[in-house]
């Protein structure tokens, strides 16, 4: 494709060495802080234990773990400053839905364990469900750091 753009080729490296300064920057902006991800690991397994509270507990614990999520993501974008609405690659898209999957097991083991009183399970189905979010949301937030970072 031609082009009739008189810059020299020295300026359309400097463009891009630009373009590449500013994906890192972003990447690092993106990151999200200390605490984000042991708060989003305590909710979710919240989320995952609530079975055991019983009845209409059930609804309560989950309504009030998503309006901590809802908040956690509020404070997200206060501190960082950056509203993020989509995936930058696959490697992160990979993680999330490996987690979203793990989670979304868990939960229902929890409730299976629940009904056939099964505590034990429960619990331990709350602690991968922590587990998968606490470590899990910082490779998550590596490799989209790096996707970033490469323009993917």
């Amino acid at each position: 494709m031609e082009s009739n753009d008189p810059r020299s080729p020295a300026a359309a490296h400097d463009t891009l060495r630009t373009l590449e300064g500013d994906r890192v920057e972003l990447a690092l902006r993106t990151r999200s802080p200390r605490w984000y991800y042991p708060a989003l690991a305590v909710l979710t397994a919240a989320i995952t234990l609530s079975p055991l509270a019983g009845g209409a507990w059930v609804f309560v614990l989950i309504a009030v773990a998503c309006l901590g999520i809802v908040g956690l993501e509020r404070a997200f974008v206060v501190t960082t400053g950056i509203s993020t609405n989509r995936v930058p690659g696959p490697r992160s898209m990979f993680v999330l839905i490996v987690m979203f999957v793990v989670v979304f097991a868990m939960v229902a083991v929890s409730g299976m364990a629940a009904n056939t009183d099964q505590v034990g399970w429960a619990i331990v189905a709350g602690a991968v469900s922590f587990l998968t979010m606490f470590p899990g949301g910082f490779v998550y937030d590596h490799f989209y750091g790096q996707e970033l970072r490469h323009g993917l």
